[in-house]
This record gives C-alpha cells, sequence and structure tokens, in this order.
C-alpha cells in the first residue's frame, strides 16, 4: 500500500499537469506590472498611504490586494472541486481505489497537496514581488525605500499574510467537500454563494465574527505596530478555519467513504 507522503507526491504530479493550476499563478503579474508602474510612473498607480512602502510591506499589501480580487478564491475552489470531484465523475478514482483501500488517506491526500501547492504559489509570489520591487519600484525613493522591513511591524504583516492563507485553505477544504456530494459546477457555484455570504454577514454585528472575511477587513484597518491586536484577530480567526475545516474534512470523508464509485 502507498505511504501518504507517496500519494501525496502523486498528487503534486497531478497538479502539474493541470491547466487551471497554472492560471493561479497569473497572480504573479499583479506585483510585477504594479512595481513598473511605480517606475514608469504610471497614472494607474495610486498611492494613498502616509508613509513610504518597504520590501515586506509591499510583499503584504500586493498579497492583499490579490486577495481583494477575490477571482482566485473561484479558480483554487474549481482546482480543488475538480481534484477529487472531476476523478469522481470520469472514473478514474477507481484506479487509485484499486491501489490504495484507504479512502480517508486519499481523501486527506487531495487536501495535503492542494495546501502544499498553494504555499508553493506563495513562496513564488514572494520572490517574484521582491525581484520587481527591488529591481523597479525602488527607482521610485519618494514613494518606497529599500528597507526590507520594520521590527516594529513584521508580527503584524506576518499574521495578515496569514489571515489570508487560511481563507484560501477554507477555500481548499469547503471546496473538496462539496466535490463528494455534487458535480462540478454546482460545487463552484455553492462555494461562491457562501463566499459572497461571508462578505455580506462580516457586516453585520455579532454575527459578524463567523465570517472568515471580517478578520482580514479587520486587519486591513489595524495599525500593525499594535501586535497584541494583531495576534488576537489571527487565533480568532485561525481558529474559526479551523474548526470549519474539520467539519469540512467529517462531513466529506464520511460520504466519500460510503459513496458508490
Amino acid at each position: 500500500m502507498l505511504s501518504f507522503r507517496n500519494i501525496c507526491n502523486i498528487e503534486l504530479r497531478k497538479l502539474m499537469y493541470r491547466k487551471d493550476m497554472w492560471i493561479m499563478l497569473t497572480m504573479l503579474a499583479i506585483p510585477a506590472l504594479y512595481s513598473i508602474g511605480i517606475f514608469l510612473n504610471s497614472s494607474v498607480i495610486v498611492f494613498t498611504g502616509e508613509e513610504k512602502e518597504y520590501g515586506m510591506s509591499f510583499f503584504v499589501n500586493m498579497f492583499s490586494f490579490v486577495n481583494a480580487v477575490y477571482i482566485y478564491y473561484f479558480i483554487l475552489s474549481l482546482v480543488s472541486v475538480r481534484s477529487l470531484g472531476g476523478e469522481i465523475e470520469n472514473k478514474s478514482i477507481l484506479l487509485y481505489t484499486q491501489r490504495i483501500n484507504n479512502r480517508p488517506k486519499m481523501y486527506f491526500a487531495k487536501v495535503g497537496s492542494l495546501i502544499l501547492a498553494f504555499f508553493v504559489i506563495c513562496l513564488a509570489f514572494l520572490i517574484v514581488t521582491l525581484v520587481m520591487y527591488y529591481l523597479f519600484a525602488v527607482q521610485r525613493e519618494d514613494l518606497v525605500t529599500r528597507q526590507l522591513l520594520k521590527s516594529e511591524e513584521l508580527t503584524g504583516l506576518f499574521l495578515f499574510f496569514l489571515c489570508i492563507v487560511l481563507v484560501y485553505i477554507f477555500t481548499i477544504t469547503f471546496s473538496v467537500m462539496l466535490s463528494v456530494y455534487f458535480k462540478i459546477n454546482t460545487a463552484v457555484i455553492i462555494f461562491s454563494i457562501v463566499l459572497i455570504a461571508f462578505m455580506f454577514v462580516s457586516e453585520f454585528p455579532t454575527i459578524q465574527y463567523l465570517s472568515i472575511t471580517y478578520y482580514i477587513s479587520r486587519f486591513g484597518e489595524l495599525d500593525l505596530t499594535q501586535t497584541s491586536e494583531a495576534v488576537k484577530l489571527f487565533l480568532a480567526n485561525a481558529a474559526l478555519v479551523a474548526v470549519y475545516s474539520t467539519i469540512f474534512s467529517v462531513i466529506g470523508i464520511r460520504k466519500f467513504e460510503r459513496r458508490d464509485l
């Protein structure tokens, strides 16, 4: 029987050949074009902050900008749904079940490989952002500095970044669970409706704490030097995503174990 690590390696190789997964890499164009726009003094680029940007703040702000676009949540949802649901629909999952007589292990390998692949994309985003920042953006010393980080904001920036990553992890766990119950298009539509509902709920007092998008908007308003407040926000969001993801995984695995493939 294949080990969990071997199954994850197989899943990662599959993702490498998926066109929709490669589309996720288009997010790298955002910091690249933004940096070039700063260098060229483009009228499209607008800075509203009172302080100059520095390396890591530029990275997190660009990642936050990608988050605000939202389309990458839908793309990742599609990738996640197809990872398991696509193989169920085209019956290729049967080749798997003959070699691996452990459906929970298969399920977790799907989720784990998707999360790992997204972490690789995040690393690529960090590298591209910093390279383009120091090649082009730093030429505009009136707007940015050559400084990489500020110690007083480092924790806040890191937790802000992780807070956004958690929503992508939620996207993966929720979408994989949906793929066991519904067809690909239906599952992606349901995810989209739920994400929009979370954004709507985040505007209402009391119940806003149940929305995963609420904590990102709070981070956007936060003075990142307030480390204790940043930690509280992150822990609250991490606990919420952990609860949601655990529930989705339990429901998804139980259905996957009983499902007639």
